[in-house]
Formats: C-alpha cells, structure tokens, sequence
C-alpha cells in the first residue's frame, strides 16, 4: 500500500486530485461542472472535490491499496465511489486551485516516496476511487462560528479528505495528441 499526504488550500469551494500530464492529450482540459450537487467530479485526468466551506486548508490523503477500504468509523463520510482511467503516466497530486501543489503533510510516512508528494497509478489499470471526508457534516457551520469569533487566522481543520485507489481492471493504452 502506497500513502501520500498533503495540506491543499481549498479555494471556492474545492482542490483537485490530478493526474501530472507533461505532453499534450486530447480532451484532458475539461472545466468540471459545477452545477452539479455532486461532491466529487470526475474529468478526464482529475477528480475536483468540492468542499463545504469556501477558503481553508485540509488534510488530503492518497492512498493506493489492492482492497477496498474497511467501514469507516462515524466520522468518516463516503462522499463517492467513482471509476477513475489514468489518461497519461499515472502519477497523482493534490492542488488547489490557485494555490497549486499541496504543502508536504508533517509527521506522515510518504510510503516510500521521499518528498514527493505523488501517487503512482498504473497507466494500464483502471481504478475505483473512494473518496472519504472527516468533518464535513457541520464544517460551514464550525467556519461560520470561528468568522464570528473574528478568528480570522484560524485557517485549518474544518474538513480531511481521504482517496483510495483501487485496481479493477485492465484498459488499453492512450494514445498522445499531436
């Protein structure tokens, strides 16, 4: 099992979990569509995760495992379970939107990776991708509560989002454009 940690800046409302696309490839420039009431959107090479609280830092974890997740304790919310083909090499990162990569998450075990703050996918394998949230259930509320505190400095802890990779099966090779 392959772990990676960071710390996104959540801006309007949601980061991204994106495939490192280095060359050109057809139709991996998709807008998601926000009209949707959909917490997780997936576009080809990207999941957009769409949070409950406009501006703030979460806890993301990546995770690349063979078995699907054990039930999760109360806390912990499936937000979906979606199929995810990888569009170029395979190797995952969490961004924000403006922000760009996430910050290293302190104290965790990269699985092996050092500092890189990646996951790598099998381009050949197509995954289900559970996408789990902590905190969410009152974090507007809880944003909300710390604005009128005039706690404006307090920035972090309102949601924590966890990804987990799992094989399903095979898909052939894409081809690069141009």
């Amino acid at each position: 099992m392959d772990i990676v940690s960071g710390v996104v800046s959540i801006e309007y409302s949601h980061f991204h979990i994106s495939e490192h696309i280095e060359t050109a490839l057809e139709g991996v420039d998709q807008i998601p569509d926000f009209r949707t009431d959909e917490p997780v959107i997936i576009t080809p090479g990207q999941l957009t995760i769409v949070s409950r609280v406009q501006s703030h830092d979460a806890w993301v974890t990546l995770i690349l495992t063979d078995v699907a997740p054990v039930q999760q304790p109360e806390q912990w919310q499936l937000l979906g379970m979606r199929p995810y083909q990888p569009v170029s090499g395979g190797r995952m990162g969490i961004f924000g939107p403006t922000t760009g990569p996430a910050a290293p998450a302190a104290g965790w075990l990269t699985g092996g990776h050092g500092d890189d703050q990646a996951l790598q996918l099998d381009p050949a394998t197509i995954y289900t991708v559970h996408v789990y949230a902590k905190g969410r259930q009152d974090s507007r509320a809880r944003h909300e509560a710390a604005m009128a505190r005039e706690e404006w400095g307090l920035h972090e802890g309102f949601e924590d989002y966890v990804a987990a990779f799992i094989p399903t099966g095979q898909q052939a090779r894409l081809r690069h454009a141009g």
